[in-house]
């Protein structure tokens, strides 16, 4: 028997036992239909994913738990266990899965989306409530949002002249970071007199081109975040790439900080 060979058994006789020993320290849990070693319950996770849902609620009762990977999930599809677990229990519901993916893009779980619940987290809530989405702010932010449902109306108009079919789905994709992008850098100042109706801004294309090569390696349609072994290997390269996404992502980031700051100057 070569080396090879010795390595691959000697690497799945641990894995082996890890999983019976975390078997034997698991709390009582709410039933879960069978899973296969290491990987779970994820040849489970199908389109349409709330289909198939329904049908393990249907068998397993209204709370029942799944296996992905090495990630633990509880599925809750009665209202009256919904609104225990989110009103009763919000605070113990409070904390965000601490997947993968997530770390590189939220400065190690720093933001608001994915902090834990605790003190920097209703700092920021605190933040964003007063900041963002007062009703003093969201007035103020009226004429931007005008303006710009105006402009997208105008590119619905004229895209359906040369077809029938348009994706509302990416126009208010566009139409939301197109208003973002006005309220936080006025970046109506970088498109032209010509195109000022028929495209986004290049600042609000290029942070879209950078949410688009982000988009497809989160979540749950990616192994890497599930199978610790996809990680440790990176097959794929999705580490690398997640990680020259996010490095595009904070010079943009940056780049408006720093003109926002010199337009304070300037002032």
């Amino acid at each position: 028997m070569d080396n090879s060979c010795i390595a691959i058994l000697s690497f799945a006789f641990i894995l082996l036992i890890h999983h019976f020993l975390g078997r034997k320290q698991n709390k009582v849990r709410p039933p879960s239909p069978p899973a296969i070693p290491f990987v779970g319950h994820i040849h489970l996770v199908k389109k349409p994913f709330h289909a198939v849902l329904c049908r393990l609620a249907a068998r397993h009762g209204p709370v029942f738990s799944l296996r992905l990977g090495s990630c633990d999930a509880v599925v809750v599809s009665s209202p009256a266990c919904a609104r225990e677990c989110f009103t009763e229990l919000d605070v113990t519901f409070a904390n965000r899965p601490r997947l993968p993916s997530w770390q590189f893009l939220s400065m190690d779980f720093s933001m608001l989306a994915t902090c834990s619940y605790g003190p920097h987290w209703r700092t920021l809530r605190r933040v964003a409530a007063v900041q963002l989405l007062s009703t003093h702010r969201v007035s103020c932010m009226s004429g931007v949002i005008s303006g710009e449902v105006h402009a997208m109306v105008r590119r619905l108009y004229r895209s359906a002249t040369a077809s029938p079919r348009i994706q509302l789905k990416q126009r208010l994709f566009e139409l939301s970071l197109s208003v973002l992008m006005e309220t936080i850098a006025n970046t109506k100042a970088t498109r032209s007199e010509a195109d000022a109706d028929t495209d986004m801004s290049v600042d609000a294309q290029e942070f879209r081109k950078v949410m688009d090569d982000i988009n497809p390696h989160v979540g749950l349609a990616n192994l890497w975040e599930y199978l610790p072994v996809m990680r440790w290997l990176d097959v794929s390269g999705i580490k690398n790439k997640l990680r020259s996404a996010v490095t595009r992502r904070d010079a943009f980031l940056q780049r408006l900080i720093d003109a926002a700051e010199a337009r304070r100057w300037r002032q």
